[in-house]
């Protein structure tokens, strides 16, 4: 969903590039014999840990 912006549209990255795609989280996932849900939550915790660092 250009899924960093929330907008709720799945594959529109806005005419910019570094905007990231439900997409690219699914292949991502796949990448790593992972679900979507399973990199979501493994790209939240990252997120967390960067926030506290």
């Amino acid at each position: 969903m250009c899924a960093n912006c929330g907008c709720g549209i799945p594959e529109d990255k806005h005419g910019e590039e570094r905007n990231i795609t439900w997409s690219q989280i699914e292949a991502a996932a796949a990448a790593n014999d992972q679900s979507t849900d399973e990199a979501v939550n493994n790209i939240e915790k990252m997120a967390q840990h960067e926030h506290e660092h």
